[in-house]
């Protein structure tokens, strides 16, 4: 096996080999950016065990010690670093650039060669296949090489599990969704330990959600920050579920019980994250990016879609829409559009709304305001001025008085 060395190999002869391996897997490169940083830690042995070395201790971190022990154990009692680990690295650099051809050239290069993949190795490869939608030969590789692992009683991380489910909800249909999940159930590949529930009766659901989040990061009428935006949170481990639990605390905080309640029982029956969480964290992205015409678009998305917002989605939405002064009138129609189904706002969406009106240094726009707040009224909302303020402060003094002015006024009259 080309990963075994005799006992009588000298150190520096086992170095030399490490480094030709690595030439030898990176000399096709044509990224100019990768050519760079594979010319940078590979101008020496030293430079390469460092770049090991921070791997590792990343990896660590991320709490997977077991996986890099595997992959960067050491070539013999000589310490020097083992072939799987120079491929490995190699992979990992394709597969962070997104390029997956190259990540699997170099794959079959390392078998070829003799050397055997880690559990690591599998995750970049699956991971570099499932997210690249421009070749459907790529998910098929990625089904091949997941059963691969199961087969080889490897377990990997979540994350290429998820990556491939993803896939498979956005480029097939629910059968071959379901077929799959029997093919590595069959295998012993235990599904809630990966985080993902299986319920015959809404199996339908989860791949619409999952087919939802595939949609936002790989396809191209997505806007392009968002699509980044939601690349880089499915990069991190966990990053969903803080949403949920995030969504779920702020509906509790605002005293809306109801809907607390049943946005928790959905995510318990299902086992995977309700659709609003999805389209309101699609709404919040926009936002985010200080692109309200995109926010306002998701949102009629959603209802295209018949999924319902929640006081959340309103809150998000409302308070974005108010910070743009073109876009303050379609804040004040989705916060009354709030209340007419009940949902009450709080006292940081009713101020940013009022705020809206304030910052605009306009009699007109101060009027339309003052109107504005007398609908509410009659509404049964009634304003508090104390919570007003606290929200307010820190703002200019100028924007406050015209803020509150609004409000006080009107609730003299």
């Amino acid at each position: 096996m080309a990963g075994t060395s005799s006992p009588n190999s000298s150190a520096d002869d086992l170095k030399k080999h490490v480094m030709e391996v690595f030439k030898d897997a990176t000399k096709d490169c044509e990224d100019e950016e990768l050519k760079r940083f594979f010319h940078t830690i590979g101008s020496s042995y030293d430079s390469l065990n460092n770049h090991a070395v921070t791997m590792f201790n990343l990896m660590v971190d991320f709490g997977l010690t077991e996986k890099a022990r595997e992959v960067f154990k050491p070539l013999s009692d000589l310490g020097i670093l083992s072939l799987v680990a120079v491929f490995t690295i190699v992979i990992s650099s394709y597969h962070t650039s997104r390029k997956t051809e190259s990540a699997l050239k170099v794959y079959h290069r390392m078998i070829a060669t003799g050397v055997n993949p880690a559990s690591f190795t599998y995750t970049h490869l699956i991971c570099v296949l499932a997210e690249d939608f421009s070749n459907v030969k790529y998910l098929r590789l990625a089904k091949k090489y997941f059963l691969e692992t199961l087969d080889k009683g490897m377990k990997t991380n979540p994350t290429p599990f998820w990556n491939l489910m993803k896939a498979i909800a956005y480029r097939e249909p629910l059968e071959k969704f379901k077929e799959f999940l029997q093919q590595i159930k069959a295998k012993g590949f235990i599904l809630h330990d990966y985080g993902f529930y299986y319920k015959e009766a809404y199996l339908a659901e989860a791949r619409e959600t999952l087919k939802m989040q595939a949609h936002l990061v790989h396809n191209g009428t997505v806007d392009k920050d968002v699509r980044t935006y939601f690349y880089m949170k499915c990069v991190f481990p966990g990053h969903i579920q803080k949403l949920t639990n995030k969504m779920y605390t702020a509906l509790l905080h605002d005293g809306n019980v109801e809907e607390a309640t049943k946005f928790r029982n959905e995510v318990e029956e299902t086992g995977m994250e309700p659709m609003v969480l999805i389209h309101t964290s699609v709404i919040k992205a926009y936002l985010k990016y200080g692109k309200p015409k995109g926010a306002l678009e998701a949102y009629l998305a959603m209802l295209a879609a018949g999924v319902a917002p929640n006081s959340v989605t309103y809150t998000v939405l409302i308070k974005g829409l108010s910070a743009d002064p073109d876009f303050i009138g379609d804040a004040t129609k989705y916060l009354l559009e709030m209340m007419d189904k009940g949902k009450w706002p709080n006292a940081a969406t009713f101020t940013a709304v009022i705020e809206g009106f304030a910052k605009q240094e306009d009699k007109a726009a101060e009027e339309e305001g003052k109107e504005f707040v007398r609908v509410m009224i009659d509404k049964g909302f009634v304003p508090n001025a104390k919570a007003m303020m606290e929200v307010l402060r820190g703002r200019p003094i100028a924007v406050i008085r015209r803020a509150m002015s609004i409000v006080l006024s009107t609730l003299k009259q």
